[in-house]
């Protein structure tokens, strides 16, 4: 039989470790509380960041002088290039902008700074954060190989991630790894509007008969190349009333620029070589003009005059 002493002790020992246990519960509820508010504050920054630039034009450039010029004329955000597209074509490839160039231009101006980074270079993507990008491009430019997997946890990244696509199926699976904007995806730097055009009236079109297909989903998973789950995620993002899609690539004049707002993408990406045009400043104040402007012919008139220039 214990003796009375040891009964208190072992009551002793009981009590010290409820009070322990109710401690590391407190502490437990302490941290997802903070956790949770972490998580909160991120979406919110994360989201803040996101409509910066949504319903507005992105624009390449190769340095601070271009930089200036483009937030002058009213764009979005500016996407430092380590060379120009030409320079790119010649090259096939491309890689990441010197931090030093990234830096110089991000603290140039006051609008968001995208930066390009390898497909699936978690490194790169933590660079390009840490020297100023408020967003980061998955660039299919700066890969030697097409099959090169892409970031799989982009919501760990403390930024949004803007991703290539040219079907259907790659916004799911981009959407799904995280990407917050998606643009279209071309295999060379050097390609018309109206390649573009096709690929985004394609990605459009796909998402309508996505919408109408209710049950009857068999034939299209397989013409699509999709699972169901994908299918499924894809409606749920679809439930939303904003869907992240930009057209990128050839886009250099008004008219380019308001046709992609007038079939429903969210907004535009223009290339550096409007900055090879007889006169630079007019024609990006016009080009930013046209993505509110799009739906008014009189101003449309207005804006093309003097750039009927294609480069």
């Amino acid at each position: 039989m214990p003796t009375k002493a040891e009964k208190e002790r072992e009551e002793r020992i009981k009590a010290r470790k409820l009070e322990a246990s109710k401690k590391s519960e407190e502490k437990a509820a302490k941290a997802e509380k903070l956790n949770k508010r972490l998580v909160k504050n991120k979406e919110v920054t994360m989201n803040a960041r996101v409509n910066m630039v949504k319903g507005g034009i992105i624009i390449d450039v190769i340095n601070v002088v271009q930089a200036r010029l483009a937030q002058a004329a009213g764009f979005t955000a500016v996407c430092p290039l380590n060379c120009t597209p030409a320079d790119l074509e010649e090259r096939k490839m491309s890689r990441m902008v010197d931090p030093r160039v990234t830096r110089a231009i991000a603290n140039a101006v006051l609008i968001p700074t995208v930066v390009k980074i390898t497909i699936g270079h978690d490194v790169e993507a933590d660079v390009a954060v840490e020297v100023g990008a408020n967003l980061i491009d998955e660039s299919e430019f700066a890969i030697s190989d097409p099959a090169t997997f892409y970031i799989e946890e982009k919501l760990d990244l403390s930024v949004p991630v803007i991703c290539g696509v040219s079907n259907l199926a790659d916004c799911v699976r981009r959407m799904r790894e995280g990407a917050s904007i998606l643009r279209t995806k071309h295999d060379s730097p050097d390609v018309r509007a109206d390649a573009t055009l096709v690929m985004l009236n394609s990605i459009l079109t796909d998402l309508e008969l996505l919408r109408a297909a209710d049950d009857d989903m068999e034939e299209w998973l397989e013409e699509n190349n999709m699972t169901e789950d994908e299918v499924e995620h894809l409606k749920d993002v679809n439930s939303l009333s904003y869907f992240p899609i930009y057209a990128s690539g050839g886009i250099s004049t008004p008219r380019d620029v308001a046709l992609m707002m007038k079939i429903g993408c969210s907004g535009v990406f223009v290339d550096n070589s409007v900055f090879a045009s007889d006169n630079p400043r007019n024609r990006l104040r016009a080009i930013a003009k046209a993505v509110t402007s799009y739906k008014n012919m009189e101003d449309m008139v207005a804006l093309s005059i003097g750039t009927a220039e294609r480069f």
